[in-house]
C-alpha cells in the first residue's frame, strides 16, 4: 500500500490515474472473462491480476530507489 500511495504522490496529474483506469478497465475484465472461460473462477482470476499488479508496483518500487 505504501508503494502506491508513494507513487501517486509522483503524479503530475492525479486524474491520469482515473482516466488511466477507464481505459484499463475494460481490458482486465476481459482478462477475468477469458480465465473464467477456462474454468478458473472470477474471484480466482482477480486475485492473479491483482497479484501481478502487486509484483509490477513492487519492481517499479525498487527500480525509483535506485
Amino acid at each position: 500500500m505504501n508503494n502506491v500511495l508513494e507513487f501517486r504522490a509522483k503524479c503530475p496529474h492525479a486524474d491520469s490515474l482515473s482516466d488511466c483506469r477507464e481505459a484499463l478497465e475494460p481490458a482486465v475484465m476481459k482478462v477475468v472473462s477469458d480465465a473464467v472461460s477456462r474454468g478458473y473462477t472470477a474471484a480466482e482470476a482477480a486475485m492473479v491480476v491483482a497479484d501481478i499488479a502487486d509484483d509490477y508496483i513492487l519492481m517499479l518500487s525498487r527500480q525509483l530507489r535506485h
